[in-house]
């Protein structure tokens, strides 16, 4: 059976995972930790954001899997009001960027391929998982959460890129 729709959003999230990859390859050693004030996002932070919100939203529950990360580790890459902590500019708070950076393709490389096993009547379907009730109200279907992780992984790529490209001080 064809699913043009799935096909669609599987190059899409594989063009976000290229992209994403390319541009936290370009972060400088001395930029992955930079916030341009305290408790905002770094370089770290969002790669590590990226894969938590996949590993969450598209693991758990839509494809009903385990996941990869520990709750300690999906705890620091959640933002505070959604039970985690703030970023911060303290090394000691994450796993290593190469960690990060591996994860990240390793949760996205999951999602993208369990995504190829779903059929475009799939896609507006209410996600299968245990989710709770206010994320359900903002995820309302299947299709919905995909749409909104590529566009996710646009938008903190944009940061990435951002943070990037500054001279820290």
């Amino acid at each position: 059976m064809s699913s043009p729709q799935i096909d669609l959003l599987v190059r899409q999230l594989k063009k976000a995972q290229s992209d994403t990859l390319s541009a936290a390859a370009k972060v400088p050693e001395q930029n992955r930790l930079l916030q341009l004030q305290e408790g905002k996002a770094t370089p770290l932070w969002l790669l590590g954001h990226l894969a938590n919100t996949v590993n969450i939203l598209v693991l758990r529950f839509i494809l009903e899997q385990d996941g990869f990360l520990s709750r300690d580790v999906s705890r620091v890459f959640s933002p505070d009001f959604a039970g985690g902590t703030a970023p911060s500019a303290d090394a000691s708070l994450y796993p290593a960027w190469d960690e990060v950076v591996a994860l990240y393709d390793k949760v996205l490389g999951a999602a993208i391929e369990g995504i190829a096993q779903l059929t475009d009547e799939d896609l507006p379907k209410p996600v299968p998982g245990r989710m709770p009730d206010p994320l359900r109200a903002y995820f309302s279907s299947i299709e919905v959460v995909l749409l909104q992780m590529v566009n996710h992984d646009a938008y903190h790529r944009g940061q990435i890129g951002m943070l990037a490209n500054l001279t820290a001080k």
